[in-house]
């Protein structure tokens, strides 16, 4: 099977409005906390972060009960089966923040806990914020599904590997795995998004 059809979609670093709300939680602050080291650690981010997607459209078969056929994976799964009802084609993407993120991380592990603590829970809610505005834009026109990940609910995590081969995600976004199918770099999400068969008008 050739990976002609996948599409590659970027974004500045500065379009990309990090959720207020992921933050808090990643920091157990409130919303509205700030500080001088933040905006630092924001900023930094901000020259750093090199957002990333790869996307295809495909059809789903959810004719076997629990069973989602996407032509080049078969996933066996209740949760995500129920996700997809009504679905007939799906987006499946993978976005990223770039290796640049994971060698600031490093960095900032070794010279700073603070900063290596801020900047995490930025980057991870940054890159939640890129993969949100990438469902939005594909979904424009659409009556989508909510976003479904690898490792969620009974889908098991390994069904990362058929997902990124398929994207050619190695080649166009650098996304390797580990033998716990951990993806590299860190601030990395897979994702499955049903498309409903009617058109929103």
């Amino acid at each position: 099977m050739t990976n002609n059809d996948v599409q590659l979609m970027t974004a500045a670093a500065d379009t990309i409005a990090i959720n207020r709300n992921e933050l808090a939680e990643r920091l157990h602050t409130d919303r509205n906390f700030d500080s001088p080291l933040l905006q630092k650690c924001q900023d930094r981010l901000l020259r750093t972060a090199d957002y990333r997607c790869v996307y295809i459209r495909t059809p789903v078969d959810l004719q076997q009960e629990n069973v989602c056929d996407f032509g080049f994976m078969t996933i066996p799964s209740r949760h995500l089966y129920r996700n997809l009802t009504g679905c007939q084609e799906a987006f499946v993407m993978a976005v990223t923040a770039g290796m640049a993120v994971d060698r600031l991380l490093l960095r900032l592990n070794v010279i700073s806990q603070a900063e290596h603590f801020m900047t995490d829970a930025l980057a991870s809610a940054a890159i939640e914020s890129f993969c949100n505005a990438v469902s939005e834009k594909l979904k424009v026109g659409l009556d989508c599904a909510p976003r479904f990940s690898p490792g969620y609910g009974d889908v098991s995590i390994t069904f990362q590997q058929p997902l990124l081969q398929r994207l050619n995600a190695y080649e166009l976004l650098g996304i390797t795995l580990n033998t716990a199918y951990l993806m590299t770099p860190v601030k990395s999400i897979t994702a499955i998004m049903g498309i409903r068969c009617n058109h929103l008008s």
